[in-house]
């Protein structure tokens, strides 16, 4: 065995070490972020608290406003409802208008709904702790633009503010996913 490092060896082994550094990062993408929780309609996810998105007689609804044409996509008001509760003594969550993102498809051509401008909170509270046990929020967001199949994500970031140090927070957020389905006789929007 040859200790030589010629130019052949060299280009052989970065290509190969280039390799195992791009194959790294499809990795990272395996599991769940443990602080990025996803689930669907019904799900509770578990991040700083618990926070369940309702099913059922409190589902999601969508109530049209104005009507699709046969170019526009219809606009109405989504509203839903979370039972969230505080389980970290350190910090208080924040149920707040900011707080809460509906993203409609995803990735490309993606419609955003957040902030005052869209979002309302009924019973908003800033600083929600663990004394304030759980507590049932009627979320509503207004002017959005919903075609049948479109997929829709309605994120919830518990806390913006980094705090103690730890930026992890700043990334945190639980998101639930579903899909409208409208039908063609009446109209009306339902998630799946």
């Amino acid at each position: 065995m040859s200790l030589e490092f010629n130019r052949r060896s060299f280009l052989k082994y970065s290509a190969a070490a280039a390799v195992a550094v791009a194959g790294s990062s499809l990795l990272t993408g395996c599991g769940e972020d443990e602080y990025q929780k996803t689930g669907k309609i019904g799900s509770t996810l578990k991040l700083m608290g618990t926070f369940k998105m309702y099913d059922g007689a409190d589902a999601p609804t969508y109530i049209v406003t104005t009507p699709a044409t046969a170019t526009t996509p219809a606009i109405g008001t989504f509203k839903c409802k979370l039972k969230l509760k505080c389980t970290t003594d350190k910090v208080p969550l924040a149920v707040t208008a900011d707080k809460f993102l509906l993203t409609v498809n995803p990735g490309k051509n993606e419609d955003n709904y957040y902030g005052n401008t869209y979002v309302t909170v009924e019973r908003e509270d800033p600083k929600f702790t663990v004394d304030d046990g759980e507590r049932d929020f009627t979320i509503t967001v207004k002017n959005v633009k919903l075609a049948n199949d479109n997929k829709v994500e309605f994120i919830y970031f518990p806390r913006i503010q980094a705090s103690s140090g730890n930026s992890g927070y700043t990334r945190a957020f639980c998101t639930w996913k579903m899909t409208a389905k409208v039908n063609s006789n009446t109209g009306k929007v339902t998630f799946e």
